[in-house]
């Protein structure tokens, strides 16, 4: 980085410290492009990026009166950004490893028992499930989309999708059990 560019990053940074009217927005401003940009890059997706610029700014916007070299503002916003990324990528990669694990405890033996032969109660016992659990019972099932499709249009991993599916499966035989469906008379 140039010197001109660390002595404007100082200036701005002692401006946001002492509490100059617009100097936050300033900040804003200036760095908003190149930290979204970085965000994007490592979370690979623009929403989530998004998302986690908003928290940057809110602890830089808390931090900044703490930070005792003005002039490392821009290093020190580039370890927020990379600090809140990771963080969403560790807490990411956790659940989806726990609900894939999840997931597999339930194995095509499970699916196997779910064999409802009235259609019209299966589609009145959709409307009691939770949106998250209906959502992928009707793509993956009604409009037959794969696992991997259904997780692209809901916006989640394929292990969430597959947990969904199973607790869905799950909630949804109940509904029908209460109803009288799929039990021995």
């Amino acid at each position: 980085m140039d010197s001109a560019a660390r002595l404007r990053d100082e200036w701005l940074a002692l401006r946001c410290q002492s509490g100059a009217e617009g100097a936050f927005d300033d900040l804003v401003h200036e760095f908003e492009r190149p930290l979204l940009y970085y965000a994007a890059k490592l979370l690979r997706s623009d929403e989530r990026a998004v998302d986690v610029l908003q928290d940057v700014w809110i602890k830089a916007f808390r931090g900044i009166g703490r930070l005792k070299e003005p002039g490392s503002l821009r290093p020190w916003l580039y370890r927020i950004t990379l600090g809140i990324a990771t963080d969403r990528i560790r807490r990411d990669v956790a659940r989806e490893r726990a609900e894939e694990s999840q997931a597999e405890l339930y194995d095509a033996a499970a699916d196997a028992d779910f064999a409802f032969n009235d259609a019209e109660a299966i589609h009145r016992a959709l409307d009691e499930l939770e949106f998250r659990h209906r959502e992928v019972m009707v793509l993956h099932f009604m409009e037959d989309f794969s696992v991997e499709e259904t997780a692209a249009a809901v916006g989640c991993p394929e292990g969430t999708v597959k947990s969904r599916i199973h607790y869905a499966k799950r909630a949804l035989k109940k509904i029908l059990e209460r109803g009288g469906y799929g039990t021995e008379k």
